[in-house]
């Protein structure tokens, strides 16, 4: 019985690091649409940011099509353990 608990315990503390991991920058800048905000046609990639309003763009450019349309907001890099 104290050898489950006992890996219980590892298992709930493994969890509790790893969504630690996943924590943002708190470093905010203004995103560099340039000629995105005209084109509002963004690539593919996948590469997150959060804006400054709380939500999550796939891209910097999403962001910029989304800032054009909606409020001005900054965003900041995710510190992603995905390397």
């Amino acid at each position: 019985m104290a050898g489950k608990l006992v890996i219980l315990l590892c298992v709930m503390l493994c969890v509790a690091f790893s969504a630690a991991e996943e924590e943002i920058s708190g470093n905010y800048r203004n995103p560099s649409c340039g000629i995105m905000e005209e084109i509002m046609a963004c690539p593919m990639n996948f590469a997150p940011v959060c804006g400054t309003d709380g939500n999550t763009y796939p891209n910097e450019c999403a962001l910029c099509v989304q800032r054009h349309f909606f409020e001005r907001c900054s965003l900041h890099q995710f510190k992603s353990n995905q390397n």
